[in-house]
């Protein structure tokens, strides 16, 4: 006859319920991280309307140089056209004169930009230290300073917004070059460019 132990079926009834309890809990703990952990996926109330509107463009801002002429007028007087500005030996006085048609497009309600020459690094020693360059602009824009001019899209008169406008650059070897200042050096005027730039409030 085997000796059993009373207190066995009791125990194990205790830990039976225990195992069980222990399985509830860690199943609601799942259950409240699930909620929590999708509580982003539950729909509230929202609404939405697109814009009654039809699409907006942007302007433009361009400029083409169309072929130019070149004139050159004497420390004495008279002008001569010049073929080959290549050619060209000027001397202090003379007055070397591009004329330049510009196809400029300015499309924008609110645009405004400058027009200039701007002038490379030859410009600023060698014979280019002894020369005057300005720009002119036949009847269009308003002069900033020399060499820049300030235009509108009111400015450019045509439908699509483009217009050749006749710039006129002079190139002045200055009179009071004395000495052999500038004498048998060069400018390259290559290092002419014409930019277009928008203003803006920088």
């Amino acid at each position: 006859m085997s000796i059993t132990d009373p207190a066995a079926p009791s125990t194990r009834r205790r830990t039976t319920r225990r195992h069980r309890r222990g399985k509830a809990i860690v199943a609601v703990a799942a259950g409240t991280a699930l909620m929590l952990g999708g509580a982003g996926t539950y729909a509230f109330w929202s609404t939405s309307e697109a814009l009654q509107a039809t699409a907006v463009s942007s302007g433009n801002l361009d400029l083409a140089l169309q072929p130019g002429s070149w004139e050159l007028e004497g420390v004495l007087g008279g002008v001569t056209n010049v073929a080959n500005v290549a050619d060209v030996r000027i001397v202090p006085g003379d007055v070397l004169t591009l004329t330049q048609p510009i196809d400029v497009t300015l499309v924008g309600d609110t645009i405004v930009a400058d027009l200039s020459a701007e002038l490379g690094g030859s410009f600023s020693g060698g014979l280019g230290a002894y020369l005057d360059v300005a720009l002119d602009l036949d009847g269009v824009g308003t002069a900033n300073d020399a060499t820049s001019y300030r235009l509108t899209a009111a400015d450019i008169a045509d439908e699509d917004g483009t217009q050749t406008v006749e710039a006129t650059l002079t190139i002045t070897f200055r009179g009071t070059t004395g000495g052999q200042l500038g004498a048998a050096s060069s400018v390259n005027l290559d290092d002419v460019e014409f930019m277009l730039s928008q203003v803006g409030d920088n």
